[in-house]
């Protein structure tokens, strides 16, 4: 039996089952290498917590050390008492020890037992749902909570055992870990595989930024275009590593913003916070935009394309309405849309025959830049569809062998630049000089091709921001409802009644947002630029060179000059490629 073998078996034989898993259903079959830990209902599982990391991106408590834990409790044994269990937080709490949610956010009351509700009446949040089933009332380790007398209060201990009863129930497993300082906290045990991390991780890293590899590569010619591609591959691969090992450091990180906290305190994980806004609003107005070409090249002039913009308000707006359980499924269709996309323009390719468009007539193309502006366009673009580092942290974490992480890195970025390379390459073969904005406009503005490939693409095309865009709001919705305190429990019916209007109107104007700021930038591949940029250089270059510089210890000159220099080149490549977005 092979180590991978005996390994497999380990787990499966100490891997408590999921809450509601049915042995003999379709998603628990054995179904060739899908089978124990990486079993389709398991799959289905890790999919459904990464998708939690990305709705809850930004992290706002700044001062804050770790986004899963409260500070320390009082040393002296009175207060102790008082804190047995935090009844904000919903989390037992003793001598130091934090039993947290690795899986959830807790401000956002995605607990695994349920939103902090002192009535205990709804176990579920409304928004981020659980994929974990709640336990039944008596058998809830929060129904037992301290009163301020001595006398009344259970140990820590048996605080412990009843969770961990409760938890393994609900197919949790606990473990306790120690931070830098050596204090001892309890928490979830990561769950995913690392095949479930390699498809994570590919969700997170292939999205539409990839439409504009075509133009991207025709602006920086052949030679320098593909070699940028290539490179920006690697360098992110590098860097990725880099925030693994950072985290190493303490095994209480497990966010983006944790690091940026550990590495510079509180600013910088304000620092973070903006950025991630900013990523958040930049990639719903790419989505809104690319829909509105589409739609447009497919409908030709019946509607402009501000028009189409301004009907996508009304489509996308009730998704923003939906938990989070029921939009990690159109996340999935998401997913299937854009391999589906890819697939069909190498199909396309092979469909026509004579030029523009086709693989087997190739288009004239350009072995070097046009221009220099053309090749400070390119960088922001090639750039753009490695941005996936803001939550690496949480997949690591999420890991049954955190260990291993870097390996599934190694698998994960042979997958994505192979498809990255293949998109960009098919693209300018196919078209040249005539690249569009994105490829797929590309096709819907050629004709030629057999017409069932119009409807279809358009329809793959317009799935992505019905998935994504509710996705990029929530964090941004989450964050303004905590700064209004709208988290908070609300008195009486007239209070619950201005924190649900609260709510709704900041989901309708975070939405109004993007469709405003899409007319207002039109261009998809200046959008994705100055995502790519401005912010890809940052978050994947830049911040985990330098959260390594100052989180590990001995580190060696000649590896310090080197993040120093890969800081020093990314902050010039990010200020010239925004300055060229911006000014050209």
């Amino acid at each position: 039996m092979s180590g991978d073998e005996i390994e497999e078996v380990i787990e499966e034989e100490n891997t408590p089952l999921f809450s509601g898993f049915q042995p003999h259903s379709f998603l628990d079959t054995p179904i060739g290498s899908f089978k124990g830990p990486n079993s389709l209902h398991r799959f289905a599982d890790s999919f459904t917590r990464a998708q939690s990391f990305a709705a809850s991106k930004i992290d706002n408590r700044i001062k804050q050390k770790r986004s899963f834990f409260v500070g320390n409790v009082p040393s002296n044994e009175s207060a102790v008492d008082d804190e047995l269990v935090d009844p904000d937080l919903m989390v037992p709490a003793s001598r130091g020890e934090r039993l947290s949610s690795v899986i959830y956010d807790p401000q956002n009351r995605s607990q695994i037992f349920g939103r902090p509700d002192r009535s205990m009446a709804g176990m579920y949040n409304d928004d981020y749902g659980s994929v974990f089933s709640p336990p039944s009332r008596s058998n809830s380790v929060f129904e037992h909570r301290s009163r301020g007398r001595k006398d009344d209060a259970l140990s820590f201990s048996s605080h412990k055992s009843m969770f961990s009863i409760a938890a393994s129930q609900q197919g949790i497993s606990l473990k306790q870990i120690e931070d830098k300082e050596g204090n001892v906290v309890t928490v979830l045990a990561g769950q995913s595989t690392a095949p479930q991390t390699v498809f994570n991780s590919v969700n997170v890293l292939i999205g539409v930024g990839l439409l504009a590899l075509p133009v991207g590569i025709l602006k920086a010619g052949w030679i320098l275009g593909v070699l940028m591609l290539v490179a920006c591959g690697s360098v992110t691969y590098w860097s990725a590593t880099l925030l693994s090992k950072a985290m190493d450091t303490d095994n209480t990180i497990m966010t983006y913003a944790d690091l940026g906290y550990a590495a510079y305190g509180s600013l910088a994980k304000l620092f973070i916070m903006c950025i991630f806004s900013i990523d958040l609003i930049g990639a719903g107005v790419s989505l809104i935009v690319l829909l509105s070409d589409s739609v447009y090249a497919l409908l030709g002039d019946a509607y402009t394309k501000n028009q189409i913009k301004f009907f996508s308000f009304f489509v996308l707006l009730p998704f923003s309405f939906l938990p989070l359980r029921i939009l990690s499924f159109f996340s999935l269709l998401g997913i299937i849309s854009t391999v589906s996309i890819t697939m069909l323009v190498f199909v396309c390719g092979f469909l026509r025959t004579d030029s523009p468009g086709s693989l087997i007539t190739r288009m004239p193309t350009n072995v070097w830049p046009l221009s220099l502006p053309d090749l400070l366009l390119a960088i922001g673009i090639l750039m753009a569809p490695f941005g996936g580092h803001a939550i690496f942290p949480n997949l690591k974490s999420d890991m049954r062998h955190p260990y291993r992480f870097t390996e599934t890195l190694k698998a994960t970025y042979s997958i994505t630049l192979t498809t990255d390379i293949s998109m960009g390459v098919v693209g300018f073969l196919m078209f040249g000089k005539l690249c569009d904005n994105e490829i797929t406009n590309n096709i819907l503005s050629t004709k030629g091709y057999p017409s069932w490939c119009y409807p279809l693409l358009c329809m793959l095309i317009c799935i992505i921001p019905l998935a994504k865009v509710p996705l990029n709001s929530k964090p941004i919705i989450s964050t303004l409802s905590s700064i209004l305190s709208l988290d908070k429990p609300s008195a009486g019916p007239i209070g619950s009644f201005f924190k649900s209007a609260t709510q709704s109107f900041i989901k309708i104007a975070v939405n109004a947002l993007f469709v405003i700021l899409a007319i207002q930038f039109p261009d998809f591949d200046r959008v994705v630029g100055i995502l790519g940029a401005a912010i890809c250089f940052l978050v994947c270059i830049i911040l985990p060179c330098a959260f390594y510089l100052k989180l590990v210890r001995n580190i060696r000159s000649f590896e310090k000059l080197i993040l120093i220099a890969a800081i020093v080149l990314s902050s010039v490549l990010a200020v010239v490629g925004t300055w060229a977005v911006i000014h050209f």
